[in-house]
């Protein structure tokens, strides 16, 4: 079954500010859904997202 979780979920779980995955969800890094007033985000997304940025960091590192 999909988990979803809202801005506020995914800002307390990565102790980030509101405003910064409001964001990364305008910027259509995180893919979000908004069926009403408030974004809806997949966990399977998420994860996604944390891979990926994950990886892209360990890229930079490596081209120093």
């Amino acid at each position: 079954m999909t988990q979803w979780l809202s801005v506020e979920d995914i800002a307390k779980e990565l102790n980030v500010p509101l405003d910064t995955v409001r964001y990364w969800i305008r910027s259509k890094r995180l893919r979000a859904y908004k069926p009403g007033k408030e974004y809806r985000v997949k966990r399977e997304d998420l994860d996604r997202f944390l891979e990926d940025s994950t990886n892209r960091d360990e890229d930079v590192e490596h081209k120093e």
